[in-house]
């Protein structure tokens, strides 16, 4: 429809510069949040060895050893959950637009496996995490108490935790607890950034893909559908959270088809909580 000035037709025009799409927080970080340290070549399941153990009893001095023989489990690692995206652009179209569709369409391709991949290892983490005793609203002013008694639950089953990982309701709320215990020179700073960063020794991340339900295939082939609307915070360690990728690619390619490109993207990756002592899932009940 032409757009007129008074009498006049006046040009039209559109621009090459594309509004950004938005996408949940990239909160899967190997080493940080998350590990990939089982990842040793090529395989579609990995098995992970877990040593059996048992504390030492006292005994009186001047006597043999008593030998046990050496025992462990296998966690296995079931690299199943794939992520595609393909985008088709018609050669026409291509020409008779200004900016670079095929190069923003696989960055856009892109961005959405990725975004599928982080909330499938979310919903992992939900689902595979021990439960937390504590099971009510978290009030203003109970968070610390809350996160301090969740914290002696992993350290009484001889774990510990560095990240918190909070849905963005409970961010909020460490944000507001946070704020009130730090020197003024930390204050400042989240009342600056809204990042709250290290705080009782654990590193407090916002994911704001945890929230609703997703889906993943667990290690043994099969699909969950998880419901992360009531989880307040998952307390874990990184390395308990294992996120395996044998497979990543982008390509454009002419297609034989059309006149055209298509942009495609795949991701094939395995999701498992190989420790559950090391994770706990703080999620409002009833």
């Amino acid at each position: 429809m032409s757009i007129m000035y008074n009498q006049l037709n006046v040009d039209e025009k559109y621009s090459a510069i594309l509004e950004p799409n938005l996408y949940y927080n990239p909160v899967l970080v190997p080493g940080v949040t998350c590990t990939d340290k089982y990842q040793t070549g090529p395989a579609g399941q990995i098995f992970v060895h877990k040593l059996s153990t048992s504390a030492a009893t006292p005994g009186k001095p001047g006597r043999d050893f008593s030998d046990e023989v050496a025992a462990d489990t296998l966690i296995p690692i079931q690299l199943n959950n794939n992520f595609m995206k393909s985008k088709k652009i018609y050669g026409v179209q291509a020409a008779a637009v200004a900016f670079p569709v095929a190069e923003e369409s696989l960055s856009t391709a892109t961005q959405e496996c990725r975004e599928g991949w982080m909330v499938a290892g979310l919903a992992c983490l939900a689902n595979e995490g021990t439960a937390a005793t504590k099971t009510a609203a978290i009030a203003d002013d109970g968070v610390k108490a809350d996160l301090i008694a969740t914290r002696t639950e992993l350290v009484k089953a001889k774990g510990r935790a560095d990240v918190v990982m909070c849905s963005p309701d409970f961010y909020g709320q460490v944000l507001l607890a946070a704020g009130k215990d730090f020197t003024p020179t930390h204050n400042d700073r989240i009342a600056e950034s809204g990042n709250v960063g290290q705080w009782l020794g654990m590193t407090f991340v916002e994911a704001n893909g945890m929230q609703g339900t997703a889906k993943y295939y667990d290690h043994t082939g099969t699909e969950k559908t998880v419901d992360m609307t009531g989880v307040q915070y998952v307390m874990y360690h990184h390395e308990a959270l294992s996120v395996v990728s044998n497979f990543e690619a982008a390509r454009l390619v002419d297609s034989e088809n059309f006149s055209g490109t298509k942009a495609q993207v795949e991701m094939n990756t395995g999701y498992r909580v190989t420790n559950p002592d090391l994770c706990r899932v703080r999620k409002v009940t009833g």
